[in-house]
């Protein structure tokens, strides 16, 4: 993999700040983008990325999404692509190893993208069920971190994947113990997963 620069998790706010929250589905049938304007200002204020490492995630999202869903060999297959201060977690099913090989080819070359974290399963594609659960319990796992003595829930960002739980974010390590004793606390999840980049304590 190239040689990329290391990314600042404090970035000092240039300009004031644009409510527009955009997530990324990559599908069977392509690329969904949905925006939606709330909350995302206080998530950004939150954020130890930095408002610029905050958009710049989002768009490298978009951009992967975009170009992994023009590749015709692998339009059929689920993968979700989730950037975080550069660190690309790429999660989902592809039944041919040598499209995940070209998937995970695509996402080190990404100009946005520090780290790939590759979680795919050689499998084919899970159902809709699987996915409304995976989703359901993502809502869970963020109710519980909320619910924890975590200092700032915001801050920890959960993806979900045939009930195995992804955690990223930029944390202090007490806060990742906390994060993940309450993520395991939640009936139906099978596996939590720490892709953390840790903090000093105070």
């Amino acid at each position: 993999m190239k040689n990329k620069s290391h990314r600042s998790p404090f970035k000092p706010f240039r300009n004031s700040l644009v409510a527009i929250m955009i997530s990324l589905l990559v599908s069977g049938c392509g690329v969904i983008v949905v925006t939606t304007a709330t909350v995302l200002a206080i998530d950004v204020a939150r954020d130890r990325r930095g408002a610029s490492v905050y958009w710049d995630d989002n768009k490298t999202e978009i951009r992967l999404g975009n170009l992994i869903g023009k590749q015709k060999q692998i339009q059929n297959e689920h993968v979700n692509i989730t950037v975080y201060n550069g660190v690309a977690l790429l999660t989902g099913e592809v039944p041919d190893q040598r499209d995940i090989d070209d998937i995970i080819d695509l996402v080190k070359a990404d100009e946005g993208t520090t780290q790939v974290i590759n979680r795919l399963e050689l499998a084919g594609k899970t159902n809709m069920n699987s996915r409304a659960n995976d989703g359901w319990l993502t809502t869970k796992v963020k109710t519980a971190i909320a619910g924890s003595d975590f200092s700032d829930s915001t801050r920890v960002k959960v993806v979900t994947e045939r009930a195995n739980v992804y955690l990223m974010g930029l944390v202090k390590p007490a806060e990742a113990q906390i994060a993940v004793d309450a993520a395991r606390g939640v009936t139906g999840v099978v596996r939590v997963i720490k892709v953390f980049e840790y903090l000093e304590e105070d």
